[in-house]
């Protein structure tokens, strides 16, 4: 089976290098970053590389699967590129951790059946070609999103992707999944953005020679794609601003009881320090 990548970055460079071995399929690569193409190229993790995205229409690609791995702006842009494939035999699944305007897109085809979302947990605060490795999805969740109109032939198709890349599948619908990953992951990156600009503002030379492995762990967010975050904060905007909100009214009970109940304020930290290790 031909598998066709769009985008080797971190994550379509990581699910090259983890299928490169596997003799039942032949990777494919389309990226308008050269560079990329050519490493991937160099290192053989995938076997040869597309020039235009209209290739697909080729007989050639027949029951390909093709795999969207780009920031979500450019994943909206190339699914519409695409369309021409919809309710076809080629399966298209994408990488993108928000899934609602995709959602939205796919309304205006009367939602095909060959389309299945996916989002692996998986990643790191780097990103490019030069950073992706095999076996990055071993282990880690898997998201799964897709309309009851989808053709089976096509989710197991997407299922049997996942399952070759060790991950653990699990399956939500589109809105679900962009509320609950609004503060499982996309709090976390504002609020080590904000975190930063605070820093900033301190206007103080040397802080992080006075600072622990925590402080840097935590920043390590901020160093992920700009452009990536960007897009997924406004893609996601409803629910990330709800969950901002959420953080706000809970950051000024803690100032309330720093300020005027530290007895009280024990019994919170202590009861917020089970709830985290009996949970994460």
């Amino acid at each position: 089976m031909k598998i066709v990548i769009i985008g080797i970055g971190l994550i379509g460079g990581s699910i090259a290098k983890t299928l490169s071995t596997n003799n039942e399929v032949s990777v494919l690569a389309y990226d308008q970053n050269e560079q990329s193409i050519l490493n991937a190229l160099k290192s053989k993790s995938i076997e040869g590389r597309i020039n235009s995205l209209h290739e697909l229409k080729n007989n050639e690609y027949k029951n390909a699967l093709v795999i969207v791995a780009t920031p979500p702006s450019i994943t909206i842009s190339i699914f519409k590129e695409l369309s021409f494939l919809f309710n076809s035999s080629v399966t298209i699944t994408d990488t993108s951790s928000t899934k609602n305007t995709l959602n939205k897109l796919l309304k205006k085809f009367n939602f095909p059946d060959n389309i299945i979302f996916s989002h692996p947990v998986a990643g790191s605060h780097l990103s490019g070609e030069t950073n992706s490795m095999n076996g990055l999805f071993k282990n880690k969740p898997v998201i799964l999103s897709h309309h009851q109109s989808v053709n089976q032939m096509h989710l197991n198709k997407v299922v049997d992707l996942w399952k070759n890349l060790d991950s653990k599948i699990s399956v939500l619908n589109a809105d679900l999944h962009d509320h609950i990953f609004a503060y499982t992951s996309h709090l976390p990156h504002v609020a080590a953005y904000a975190l930063l600009m605070t820093l900033k503002n301190l206007d103080q030379e040397n802080l992080s020679k006075f600072s622990g492995g925590g402080l840097g762990e935590f920043l390590r967010l901020s160093s992920s794609s700009s452009l990536m975050w960007s897009d997924i904060f406004s893609m996601n905007s409803t629910n990330v601003v709800a969950a901002i909100d959420s953080l706000s009214e809970n950051l000024e009970k803690l100032k309330v009881q720093i300020e005027d109940n530290p007895k009280e304020l024990e019994s919170i930290l202590e009861e917020l320090k089970h709830f985290k290790e009996t949970n994460y």
